[in-house]
């Protein structure tokens, strides 16, 4: 049975980029610059250590757009990181001073993307970063080619590239929070593209999720429930079933994930053995893989030459090029709690 989508007053909810303090009761924030955006709304809160790492973050990105390939990483990670470290200081989260990440190459082994190795550390703010996101913060290693196969914005690119890698990526459409109707009883539910919604493909869908044909379509639906608004609603009532809608949503935010553009789009991130990074987001994958690629452009640059004169060069490109966007999109929504939309986009 389909759901019928909740609304908060007259809005629809639907899936929300923010992982975190989401807020579903606002207006989408139009705007081609979210940057701006961010930066005017910490000064009205008076977030004045946030709005520092901000503005820093924004002149790393900046410069950027001067520099060729081989040294964007460098200002890009420190983008990455003093954004971070603003989501941190607007959440009040202890962060330390420490990156909390590293990285190495054994110095046998040929410069490959699964010989890059990538340690996230218990310590630091990568660390503050995942806890936050609700993600383990302990020690785990992880190899680059890894990192990049978990983001959905380069996954074309990594197919390509490592044309045996299993797609790990389900398109969906409509991807939204419904109930039954007349009950409190409520779901994340999506429409599955057409071409995708093919037996073999679906068999790997995440255990938490179902599939369900409806009007010629296929769905996939959380099979968890919560607890929503039924009929009239009082003040407290309804601060209640936010609060469990927000608790809902950070967890079908692990694997539901979006890339953002003039639409955003959203997949679902298939179950499998061979992903160690399942549980992790794509702030976080994010953060890690350039602290990797700003190593090499520093330390290795004769390192980094041979991945770009390589197999893996369109898929660095392709990452380099649009990780910033994707990158501050997310973390602008994680601040402001606000969904970030292109101007002329209905939200």
């Amino acid at each position: 049975m389909k759901g019928k989508q909740i609304k908060l007053g007259n809005r629809r909810v639907w899936m929300h980029k923010a992982i975190q303090h989401t807020n579903f009761e606002a207006e989408s924030v139009l705007s081609n610059d979210p940057w701006l955006f961010v930066e005017l709304w910490l000064k009205r809160n008076g977030k004045a250590d946030a709005l520092a790492y901000w503005l820093q973050a924004r002149r790393f990105a900046d410069a950027t757009k001067t520099l060729g390939i081989e040294a964007a990483p460098l200002t890009l990670y420190y983008s990455f990181l003093n954004a971070t470290k603003a989501l941190l200081e607007v959440r009040s989260a202890v962060h330390g001073t420490t990156h909390g990440v590293t990285g190495e190459r054994p110095a046998s082994a040929k410069a490959s993307l699964a010989n890059e190795k990538v340690t996230f550390l218990s310590g630091g703010v990568l660390p503050a970063l995942c806890r936050y996101l609700g993600e383990s913060p302990n020690k785990h290693e992880y190899s680059l080619k890894e990192l990049l196969w978990n983001l959905p914005f380069v996954h074309r690119a990594f197919r390509h590239t490592f044309t045996s890698a299993p797609e790990l990526f389900i398109p969906l459409e409509k991807a939204c929070y419904v109930s039954h109707d007349g009950t409190s009883e409520a779901w994340f539910e999506a429409m599955v593209i057409p071409r995708y919604a093919d037996g073999r493909i679906l068999q790997s869908i995440p255990g938490l999720f179902e599939t369900f044909e409806h009007a010629g379509n296929t769905f996939v639906r959380r099979e968890k429930r919560f607890k929503w608004i039924k009929g009239r609603s009082d003040k407290r009532e309804k601060s209640q079933a936010l609060v469990r809608l927000g608790n809902y949503h950070s967890t079908t935010r692990r694997i539901v994930v979006p890339i953002s553009g003039n639409r955003d789009l959203w997949y679902l991130k298939k179950n499998s053995t061979q992903n160690k990074l399942a549980e992790r987001h794509e702030l976080s994958i994010a953060f890690a893989a350039m602290h990797r690629l700003s190593e090499l452009s520093r330390y290795d640059p004769r390192g980094f030459d041979r991945h770009l004169c390589g197999n893996a060069n369109w898929l660095l490109t392709e990452f380099i090029e649009h990780a910033a966007s994707q990158f501050i999109d997310q973390i602008s929504s994680e601040i402001t709690g606000f969904q970030f939309w292109k101007p002329g986009i209905r939200s």
